[in-house]
């Protein structure tokens, strides 16, 4: 028996609504992350602000426990995330969710976006270059591929952002605890010396400590406000200075010194990694020169030569030998990494 497609829905699979369609949809996905990032925010402050000044207590009391709870959110989740970085009894570790991941690489980016918003943006980068490049006249494959690419820079570009913050982080991370030292010399308390230090220093410390001392006035625990620091900002130091902060709350003692004592560690640490990173500057460059010529030379065939190219990467044995050969780059390009980074 023959089918027929039906004629009521076939006009949606049109290359004609298609073509209208996914531009729409795209400049729709835009606008409401225009709208998200520069307008709902700005919104959301200016009213919390005029319930203040004008006097609006009751307002105002309901925007602080909305906050509050909002933190407590937070801290339940760095908790959560915290533990499973520990095995359990059976030795099974628990896999943190793709939007678990995206939040806390928000976070640690400091991009005051929900992962919604984020997954909207990345979405529309993905339809509008594939949706451009198809306008355009180029080929189907290369046009998703160009989409592809733009989705996944968007947390490409996270990444990044977030890897930049935490090395301009340890690069003023020894200053900090100056700064931290010097105020406890001079008699104040931790939460005092906390809003001291947010004063004093630019992002990422300023956004950090004033974090910290966000949640010490909504009343968490010293040991919470430390510990959810070690999560938003990964480095060994900040560890040691988080463990050296609860020991010494427990068993006491004179916390400038000590506080001095690890910025010294601190500071020479950081000098002895520099030295390193510039010994193996040479060794990971060309590493990063080898692994991106094929990637540079698949681009330079797909522009100038695209019909063999494409009729090479469909074909079943052109298949098989691309992925044999993204194996054997993926395992070259671990092993000259492997080799030029060295853990100080």
């Amino acid at each position: 028996m023959s089918t027929t497609s039906n004629p009521s829905t076939s006009w949606l699979l049109s290359p004609d609504f298609l073509m209208i369609a996914l531009p729409a949809a795209a400049l729709f996905l835009f606008l409401m992350a225009v709208y998200k990032l520069g307008f709902e925010k700005k919104v959301q402050a200016q009213e919390n602000v005029t319930d203040l000044v004008g006097g609006n207590a009751a307002k105002a009391t309901e925007n602080a426990l909305k906050y509050r709870k909002k933190t407590e959110e937070l801290i339940r989740k760095r908790k959560t995330k915290k533990a499973q970085d520990d095995a359990d009894a059976t030795g099974k570790k628990r896999k943190l969710s793709w939007a678990e991941r995206i939040e806390f690489d928000l976070e640690r980016a400091n991009m005051l976006l929900r992962v919604e918003e984020f997954m909207m943006i990345s979405i529309g980068l993905g339809v509008g270059g594939f949706v451009l490049l198809w306008l355009f006249g180029q080929p189907f494959i290369l046009a998703l591929l160009g989409g592809f690419g733009l989705f996944y820079g968007a947390g490409l570009y996270l990444k990044l952002r977030g890897w930049l913050r935490l090395k301009k982080a340890a690069e003023q991370f020894a200053e900090v605890l100056d700064s931290l030292v010097n105020c406890f010399k001079t008699g104040y308390g931790f939460s005092r010396a906390v809003q001291q230090v947010a004063d004093q220093f630019d992002d990422p410390w300023k956004t950090e400590f004033g974090k910290m001392a966000a949640e010490i006035s909504l009343g968490a625990q010293t040991e919470d406000v430390l510990n959810n620091l070690a999560d938003r900002v990964p480095l060994p130091d900040v560890d040691l200075f988080v463990t050296a902060m609860v020991i010494q709350r427990e068993t006491g003692g004179n916390l400038a010194e000590l506080l001095g004592n690890l910025s010294n560690t601190c500071r020479d640490r950081y000098k002895l990694f520099r030295k390193v990173s510039a010994i193996s500057a040479q060794g990971k460059l060309s590493a990063g020169v080898v692994g991106s010529v094929p990637f540079l030379l698949m681009a330079m065939m797909f522009m100038f030569l695209p019909e063999p190219t494409i009729e090479f990467s469909t074909h079943p044995i052109g298949i098989i030998l691309l992925i044999l050969a993204g194996l054997w780059m993926a395992c070259g390009i671990g092993v000259l990494f492997k080799i030029v980074s060295i853990k100080v």
